[in-house]
């Protein structure tokens, strides 16, 4: 009896703690009153196990895709690509073609008889050959650098999302695993619970065992649940890393 309300007294603590760390959280008062709500856990209870049948080649394909962190960094190596061919065609020579023409229009000032065939022409070419053009360069030098940077970053965010899909993947296939084995053990604690009652009521166990067998189904239970909370969050983890989690703006998920 002693060490039921010493296990039970601890888990009240434990409790208590952890609601604070959650306030913290959600960034909270620490003296704000709140509960939390049993039907939750009632209904992650009854969530079933779903086959996760993704593969890591198949998410990783798609985050290449979707993540957006990703398509930011493409568009600035396509920014720069642009700055480059700018700055490019400022350092090519300019041609440009000049012309003038002086018309008499005779005696007088009649207009409408312009002597065209006794006219002045003039006609050339002007050349800007890039010889002393050191800004130009400078600023054709600063893109390319600009744009050198800004592949090493598309590059390693590209390295950056794999391993993220990678390392997810990993964790899912893991909490997975760790849910079924949770589960079976789960199983088992019942069964022996039962087993032991059975044994009690023959008079061949002692009351101890049938306390320790319930103790152990409890915490069988406990962590039946802690296992399924840890493959929620590592399936979100999953989804979001290969950009197929999406919000809505009422802050649920789908």
């Amino acid at each position: 009896m002693l060490r039921a309300e010493d296990s039970y007294v601890a888990a009240v603590q434990r409790y208590e703690q952890l609601l604070d760390e959650f306030k913290i959280t959600l960034a909270m008062p620490m003296d704000a009153n709140i509960t939390l709500d049993q039907n939750e856990l009632t209904a992650l209870g009854e969530i079933k196990m779903e086959e996760f049948d993704y593969t890591v080649e198949e998410g990783i394909e798609t985050a290449l895709v979707r993540r957006l962190d990703l398509a930011t960094n493409s568009d600035r190596v396509n920014d720069s690509v642009r700055k480059v061919k700018l700055a490019a065609d400022g350092l090519g020579p300019e041609l440009n073609l000049i012309g003038g023409a002086n018309v008499d229009s005779g005696e007088g000032t009649d207009f409408t008889r312009l002597e065209f065939e006794n006219g002045e022409y003039l006609a050339g070419f002007e050349a800007d050959l890039p010889l002393d053009r050191k800004a130009e360069r400078n600023a054709y030098r600063e893109a390319l650098i600009t744009l050198e940077q800004r592949q090493r970053e598309y590059e390693n965010s590209v390295d950056r999302v794999k391993f993220d899909v990678r390392q997810a993947y990993r964790q899912l296939k893991e909490a997975q695993d760790a849910y079924t084995i949770r589960k079976n053990g789960l199983d088992l604690a019942s069964k022996r619970v039962e087993t032991n009652k059975l044994l009690l009521d023959a008079g061949r166990v002692e009351v101890r065992i049938v306390l320790d067998s319930q103790d152990a189904l409890v915490q069988a239970q406990n962590d039946v649940t802690a296992a399924l909370v840890d493959y929620t969050i590592a399936k979100l983890v999953f989804f979001r890393d290969t950009g197929i989690l999406q919000v809505r703006p009422d802050g649920m998920w789908e």
